[in-house]
């Protein structure tokens, strides 16, 4: 199936309901094309798999280590030189780019909607306002990386989706632009109504990836030269000691000689921030530690929940992970997910954090 100039499409999303009698009741390895607009992505979905996607394959395209075809029928290469001529001839950079097709082949039996990626399409326009049709790229050189690849996701997302996950949940923005040999030209409303009947009808079950509420929150403990918290000057001096009591820990995880040459100076904390994963349970957040990150003489250190076991470190009668999920300091979020968050904001966060729900994070 090639894919046509279907003019400007707008991905939607919508709810809708028909009477319609005309619908399959049931149909098998339909091929369908679906249109992705990067601006109608909602944020409460927590990831653009317009944007990320182009992110994920740009370095690929332009070393020529991934596939780029003119058409889904696999006939000819583009070739990354030819790749690159197009970009330069484009209105924006191709990670920039607002449309995605994505070809499937969607199945319904048994009142049970399935799909089957089969590739994406990736399309712009120059600076005179042409189209330009980047090419193909098919799933099957594509899939391993989508697999082991985790997009990227906003504070209202979760941190450990993959893309195969994201494309495969169906929660982004779409708009079915062929189904067969039906381009809807003739009858819009068919679109939305084989749409809603795949994606959104009550009657039909789906074999949809399921999104688990998860967020890495990442946050600085501010140090005691700036903040007038005990909390903060007892939780820096304690492990201040325990770093210069177990020295072999940091030079284990460090690169760099500067720790081998002050072995014997006593080292100095500047900054400990702290990454945590959040999950939950009966709607109760739980926090996990997953790092800690040390300036140490201006020199980026970061342990492991692991090694922070071997470091035995207690404060005020409980354990390191114990202490810190209390949060009786005073901190700063820097990121949750990949959103990084400003210091004027952190506040804000952390309260939608703990009050609202975990889609409807972002501001």
């Amino acid at each position: 199936m090639h894919l046509r100039s279907f003019g400007v499409l707008l991905g939607i999303c919508f709810v809708f309901s028909s009477n319609a009698t005309k619908l399959p009741k049931s149909y098998e390895k339909t091929p369908v094309l679906i249109h992705l607009s990067a601006v109608k992505q909602h944020d409460s979905i927590g990831f653009n798999v317009v944007k990320a996607l182009q992110e994920l394959i740009y370095p690929k395209l332009l070393t020529g280590d991934l596939a780029l075809w003119e058409g889904s029928d696999k006939k000819k290469i583009v070739g990354s030189q030819n790749f690159m001529a197009q970009e330069r001839n484009a209105l924006v950079p191709f990670v920039s780019s607002n449309d995605l097709f994505i070809h499937e082949y969607w199945d319904i039996f048994n009142k049970t909607f399935t799909s089957e990626l089969k590739g994406f399409s990736f399309t712009g326009s120059t600076k005179a306002g042409k189209k330009i049709n980047y090419g193909y790229v098919d799933i099957q050189d594509i899939s391993n990386l989508l697999k082991n690849s985790i997009i990227p996701a906003n504070a209202s997302g979760s941190a450990e989706i993959s893309y195969w996950n994201a494309l495969h949940s169906k929660t982004y923005c779409c708009h079915l632009v062929q189904f067969g040999n039906n381009n809807f030209r003739t009858n819009p409303r068919a679109s939305l109504q084989l749409q809603y009947q795949a994606l959104q009808d009550p009657s039909i079950n789906r074999d949809l990836a399921k999104i688990s509420p998860v967020k890495k929150i990442k946050y600085k403990v501010l140090a005691p030269d700036i903040n007038l918290n005990i909390e903060n000057k007892n939780f820096y001096s304690i492990f201040t000691e325990s770093i210069n009591n177990n020295k072999q820990t940091i030079l284990n995880n460090s690169v760099s000689k500067h720790f081998q040459t002050t072995l014997l100076l006593p080292w100095r904390i500047d900054q400990i921030s702290i990454l945590e994963k959040w999950s939950k349970y009966k709607n109760i957040p739980f926090q996990e530690l997953v790092s800690i990150e040390l300036i140490i003489d201006k020199q980026v250190i970061t342990l492991s929940s692991k090694q922070l076991e071997e470091l035995a470190i207690t404060i005020n009668l409980q354990s390191l992970e114990e202490y810190i999920s209390e949060k009786r300091f005073t901190f700063l979020l820097e990121e949750i997910n990949t959103q990084e968050i400003a210091p004027q904001q952190s506040e804000t966060y952390y309260k939608a954090l703990q009050t609202n729900p975990w889609n409807k994070i972002t501001h």
